[in-house]
């Protein structure tokens, strides 16, 4: 064995340049199939400190009538109660929202992120503290647990230890810290990031977020929150839609709710989740499951051509090694010892790329989750998943009788005798045609990621760039991090604001058009009985001009002593009004929560253009804007100059602003945030792209160079007969000629209908001549310039080609 490792390590050493060629590839491939496989076994993991987490549920419901369909990881809290009095083989059923509460630290006030649970969910769910004891803790109202990270903003370098027993305020009221917990594991199915856990109790009196109030708490149609339950034996989770149905039904508020909410048809639907479920339901993790999916395909298809790309380049040396082979033969070796000898050659590489891609892969994953925007806290790659390693391992089992089983099939069948006479066997027409079948699957894969690419790039421009109604350039947003209705003074913020002459427009309004996607939703009824959901934003009257809104009828301003109400074109369709100008001056009744029916009366003073501020994935909610004098947390400044526009802003905020947290976004960074995901599978996709690109690349060099290696005579005499320059050409290219026109076939052929279906999951889409066609023509021309590159130089050595050659 160690004469054959010895021997292998020689071989490896005289071929150094294809062997460095064949590392390279497999080992970007192997490294960008290990990442994948690193963040989708973060993304699917579940906190591991769960007691039997296999029985832990979560209740979900689908009961939005203005989404049709619409399943939502979440339900009525009020289900916590309703199902506890039922007397069902559930057991620790809990509640949990995400709340907030303001508090005033060393330096500033801030908002604390507060997770509301009810005691029981401390067992059911493995809390635990590192300080304190954590389930008195939410048996009471004046009690709260905080992370190390408040403990430090509060009272700086203080042992955690020493937090038990203190206090702070917030509204008004003190609450005494009782426990320490450590950052919540973002593996756990929580709403996001806290720094706070507190009772339940309080959700609606103290702490204001996802409940609003004593009676959002206890509806039993606003899905505000999660419930869990652990699942007794012989329960099923089948079972829960049943018994949430019946619950339902049985509450004294089931008969107040509107009759499509009561009819048990398509409009409401209950169900359960198991914990290591959830991390693949809800829109948005389907999305990105998807998404990575489409990135996992592109990986594989990568890791094939890099292996096709080394069973290319082997076959080429194996070719090469005719005589070497002959030699060993005569001396004894029989087919079973080349074999060894091959493939300790083609192994020794192997896992040393292998290597190279867990370092790599290492090295960048904490880069690439901070990128995609994880948790500091989520488990990546530090340690590396011990299936992640299993996966590698079982993968580079299965490449090296993928790269060794053709060639070593074909030089076997090499007869001895005619090498060790000088005369070696050139492939042959099947082996040619096998090698330009490899290369032809290598343009073919590089060619479809590289089309697939261009249309999601389009697609992602397109989606920055569209019409929806208001204009994004030269805005600045200003997001003060505080509670809404604990906004404090800002009348001298607002009056150094209007004399500042880099500003030309500004206003006030509870939500950013260009990222805030998910609105408010509140019934409206016309005079005539017309009823609407509008999608609600409260602004200050500057917004419609700082943002460039089209006004087609009325003026948007407030009236004294009545809501004012502005709509944009499709809403007052909606309700009934036969044009924008019939729409002025009509009182609706609205300010309900969604699907109640409101008694405020709003007089519609304008109607707008249509504005889309939903994500082109869905359609448009009609939207209405209420009209108020009061500032709101967020502001949008327009001026002609970017840069002078931003310094005066943070110079009148620290100047005249509060001391609170806040951030400045332009509007364009808010816009491209809400299809940050779709940029970044771009990205990927079409660095995944280059990357096969860079691998067909080596292959049609490979390819080129073997050409004129075995008709270098050929081509003399061509020469000689008085064949020019452009007949050479022609000569060396015809071998690329074929795998070019068969490649483009296949990946454009696959291309079209996948860049189809990846458009057709937007309501909203770039053209098919921009968005599809021309990303598919560009692929082709950068396959053909790639692949006329790399046979370039190979190209201008046959011109170079002397008559006298022919005689070598």
């Amino acid at each position: 064995m160690r004469a054959l490792l010895l021997d292998a390590l020689t071989g490896l050493k005289s071929r150094m340049a294809p062997t460095l060629v064949t590392m390279a590839g497999l080992t970007l491939s192997l490294a960008v199939c290990l990442l994948l496989g690193l963040f989708c076994l973060a993304l699917s993991a579940v906190d591991p400190k769960i007691p039997d987490a296999q029985r832990v549920v979560m209740l979900t419901f689908k009961g939005a009538v203005e989404q049709p369909g619409a399943w939502f990881t979440g339900s009525p809290v009020a289900f916590g109660p309703m199902l506890k009095s039922r007397q069902l083989p559930l057991a620790l059923i809990s509640r949990c929202s995400a709340e907030a509460m303001t508090v005033r630290m060393r330096d500033s006030t801030q908002i604390v992120s507060v997770l509301a649970a009810d005691p029981d969910l401390v067992p059911l769910l493995g809390l635990n503290a590192l300080h304190g004891d954590l389930r008195a803790t939410l048996l009471r109202d004046d009690a709260i647990a905080i992370t190390p990270d408040i403990v430090r903003k509060l009272w700086g370098e203080l042992p955690l230890p020493d937090a038990l027993g203190r206090s702070f305020t917030s509204r008004g009221k003190a609450y005494t810290v009782t426990a320490v917990i450590p950052p919540f594991d973002p593996r756990g199915p929580w709403f996001g990031r806290h720094d706070a856990l507190a009772s339940f109790s309080m959700v609606g009196k103290d702490f204001r977020g996802n409940i609003a109030n004593e009676a959002a708490r206890d509806a039993i149609h606003q899905i505000n929150g999660r419930v869990f339950a652990r699942l007794e034996s012989g329960a099923r989770i089948k079972q829960l839609s049943a018994w949430m149905r019946d619950a339902f039904t049985a509450s004294p508020l089931y008969a107040q709710l509107p009759a499509e909410w009561r009819d048990h048809g398509e409009a409401i639907a209950f169900g359960g989740l198991r914990l290591d479920q959830l991390p693949f339901d809800g829109e948005d993790n389907q999305l990105r499951w998807r998404l990575l999916g489409a990135v996992g395909g592109a990986s594989v298809l990568l890791l094939l051509l890099a292996a096709f790309n080394a069973m290319n380049l082997q076959a080429a040396v194996l070719l090469q090694r005719q005589r070497e082979t002959a030699l060993r033969r005569a001396l004894g070796a029989n087919g079973l010892h080349l074999l060894q000898l091959w493939s300790l050659e083609a192994l020794l590489p192997l896992l040393l790329s292998g290597a190279l891609a867990i370092q790599l892969a290492w090295w960048a994953a904490p880069a690439i989750a901070n990128w995609l925007g994880l948790s500091p806290n989520q488990p990546v790659a530090d340690p590396l998943p011990v299936a992640a390693l299993l996966g590698l391992a079982l993968t580079l089992l299965a490449l090296l009788p993928l790269m060794l089983a053709l060639p070593a099939s074909m030089a076997l069948r090499r007869a001895p005798a005619p090498a060790l006479q000088g005369r070696t066997a050139s492939e042959g027409p099947w082996g040619r045609r096998l090698r330009q079948g490899l290369l032809t699957l290598q343009l073919g894969g590089a060619l479809l990621l590289l089309a697939l690419a261009g249309v999601m790039a389009m697609q992602h421009r397109y989606l920055v760039q569209a019409d929806r109604g208001y204009q994004t350039h030269n805005r600045l947003i200003l997001s003060a991090m505080v509670e809404s209705d604990m906004l404090p003074n800002l009348d001298p913020f607002i009056a150094a604001l209007k004399q500042h002459p880099a500003v030309s427009h500004w206003a006030f309004s509870s939500a950013r058009p260009a990222m805030d996607i998910g609105g408010p939703s509140e019934m409206h009824v016309s005079a005539d009985r017309h009823k609407l959901g509008l999608r609600m934003t409260v602004v200050t009257p500057g917004y419609f001009d700082t943002y460039g809104m089209q006004v087609l009828a009325g003026k948007p301003q407030g009236a004294h002593g009545e809501a004012s109400l502005v709509l944009d074109a499709k809403a007052a369709k909606a309700l009934g009004f036969a044009s924008p100008q019939a729409a002025i001056g009509a009182v609706l009744l609205g300010g309900g929560a969604w699907p109640e029916e409101g008694k405020e009366a709003r007089r519609v003073v304008a109607v707008i253009g249509d504005v889309k501020q939903e994500s082109a994935r869905e359609a448009a909610m009609p939207q209405g804007f209420l009209i108020v004098d009061q500032p709101q947390w967020d502001l949008t400044v327009h001026g002609p100059d970017p840069q002078a526009l931003r310094q005066a802003l943070e110079q009148l905020w620290k100047d005249h602003g509060p001391s609170v947290p806040y951030r400045i976004w332009t509007a364009d960074e808010q816009r491209a945030m809400v299809y940050q995901q779709e940029g970044q599978l771009t990205t990927v996709l079409a660095t995944v792209a280059l990357l096969a690109v860079a691998v067909a690349m080596l292959g049609a060099y490979a390819l080129v160079a073997d050409t004129l290696r075995r008709r270098r005579t050929e081509l003399v005499l061509h020469r000689l007969h008085g064949a020019g320059s452009l007949a050479i050409v022609a000569q060396v290219a015809r071998e690329l000629l074929w795998p070019l026109l068969l490649a483009s076939t296949i990946g454009l052929g696959l291309a079209a209908p996948l860049g189809q279906r990846y458009l057709a999951d937007f309501v909203e889409r770039a053209s098919m001549p921009v968005g599809l066609a021309l990303p598919l023509a560009l692929a082709a021309l950068f396959t053909v310039f790639v692949v006329t590159l790399a046979a370039w130089r190979h190209i201008r050595l046959a011109l170079a080609l002397q008559p006298i050659a022919a005689l070598e």
